[in-house]
């Protein structure tokens, strides 16, 4: 687990925050929110971009450790890593089996973490702290690392309070009830109804949203979300996979734990399926590290290689793509058969207040409702899925290539269908994620695919 360095700990006032249940699961809650309330929040809601650019491009890749062990150097060797203990500024239980650790997918861990936490990093330095904040894994898909983090925290018993979520997300938290963990989704626009439901069931442990949520893309109010929950010791998990690191950095708005596809835009070509988990040092050492371990979510080598090469473009990708998705939105609107179009960066987006505050703009993922419902919404996916159309008919988002698909019948079509309509997922919307064609090319196929829709 790839780590940050940050200051020693100062004595936590007591009276400051309330210990809650937090304090009373985690022996590392109130060390946690000491150091969050000191470094993790930040008043700046993003990196620099010209030191974002820098950091993604790195200083050149690692080299391809495309082996599953590692050899001891002696007997005493072998027993110190299996006890955990690093040599030489490693991670532990580096240098024993790929599963555990490698170099290669550790310096995709250190990098990802300065995109996520440079501002901890930062201070840390400033203070000449060594003791880690922040662990950084690499998982073999999102849902690996979902899952991960997922099974670290819940006991049964629990309850999970959740947003609008994807729709493999929303199963995995239903199907915990076969372990006694409940999830309970609740309309995060609400803070108030989030503070009722919070500070009235002691058995909700932890709070998980999306912001975009998948596929209606409403903003929810980070900072505020976590502020309720922290009050109570709740953790706040938040998936970045719509924005990732470029768009909007949730630690800096309060968040405990962040998760990531970075099939998506990390990876930007559809060329790899991996995930990430970023969470409060102690908790992942603890915890987190055995079930990503156990439940054998790591990437091969060779994916993290991959994924640190991509990861170097991510910025002018989305900001070219976000440019590109803001005029394709424009354009929909204008589109008789369409009946409303969702998209953060319009001016008059409901949460508009909040994407200013959090992301760097209104991204490249737009949704938009069909007049003709489902019979609409089938004609033109059928559209995009012929091979003289440019984008693909796909599930996946964030690539060059723009994907559309049906969230009704495809990525979430396990989520009940009475919980979908309550979410605004209905039988018309369509879920585009604009890619690098151009908005010329997609918005002429756009109009043909529409009108014969």
């Amino acid at each position: 687990m790839t780590t940050s360095p940050t200051q020693s700990p100062a004595p936590v006032q007591a009276a400051s925050q309330p210990s809650g249940r937090g304090a009373r699961r985690w022996d590392w809650w109130e060390w946690w929110i000491d150091r969050k309330t000191r470094w993790v929040r930040d008043s700046n809601p993003q990196l620099d971009d010209s030191v974002f650019r820098s950091l993604a491009v790195g200083t050149g890749l690692p080299s391809i450790h495309q082996r599953s062990t590692f050899p001891f150097h002696d007997a005493r060797d072998a027993a110190d890593r299996f006890l955990g203990m690093s040599k030489n500024g490693e991670r532990p239980y580096a240098r024993i089996y790929t599963r555990l650790g490698n170099p290669t997918t550790e310096y995709l861990e250190r990098v990802l973490f300065q995109l996520e936490a440079h501002h901890v990093i930062e201070k840390a330095l400033a203070v000449d702290e060594r003791e880690p904040t922040i662990g950084s894994l690499i998982a073999s898909s999102g849902m690996g690392a979902i899952s991960s983090v997922i099974l670290s925290i819940v006991r049964s018993g629990d309850v999970v309070l959740a947003g609008g979520l994807y729709g493999c997300t929303d199963t995995l938290l239903r199907g915990l009830s076969k372990f006694g963990v409940t999830v309970r989704f609740c309309d995060l626009s609400d803070l108030a109804g989030v503070r009722r439901a919070i500070e009235g069931d002691p058995r909700i442990v932890a709070l998980i949203l999306e912001s975009p949520e998948n596929p209606t893309l409403r903003v929810r109010d980070i900072e505020g979300l976590s502020r309720i929950a922290e009050a109570s010791g709740v953790l706040t998990i938040v998936d970045n996979t719509f924005c990732s690191p470029f768009l909007q950095q949730p630690f800096r708005l309060g968040a405990d734990i962040v998760v990531h596809s970075l099939t998506k835009y990390a990876n930007g070509h559809s060329s790899s399926v991996a995930g990430a988990l970023l969470g409060p040092f102690r908790f992942f050492e603890e915890e987190v590290f055995g079930w990503y371990k156990d439940l054998g979510s790591t990437p091969s080598p060779f994916d993290s290689w991959l994924n640190s090469m991509t990861l170097q473009s991510l910025a002018p990708r989305q900001e070219a793509a976000s440019r590109s998705a803001l005029e394709i939105a424009q354009f929909l609107q204008g589109q008789p058969q369409v009946a409303h179009v969702s998209y953060p960066g319009f001016d008059d987006f409901p949460e508009a207040t909040l994407v200013r505050k959090q992301m760097r703009s209104g991204g490249a993922m737009i949704s938009f409702e069909l007049s003709g419902g489902y019979p609409a919404g089938e004609k033109l996916m059928n559209y995009f899925a012929r091979v003289d159309t440019p984008m693909e008919l796909a599930v996946s988002l964030g690539s060059a290539i723009s994907y559309i698909e049906h969230p009704a019948s495809m990525t979430h079509a396990s989520v009940p269908e009475a919980d979908r309509l309550a979410r605004g997922i209905t039988a018309g919307l369509v879920r585009l994620s604009v890619g690098l064609e151009g908005t010329e090319t997609l918005m002429t196929h756009l109009r043909r695919g529409i009108s014969e829709s």
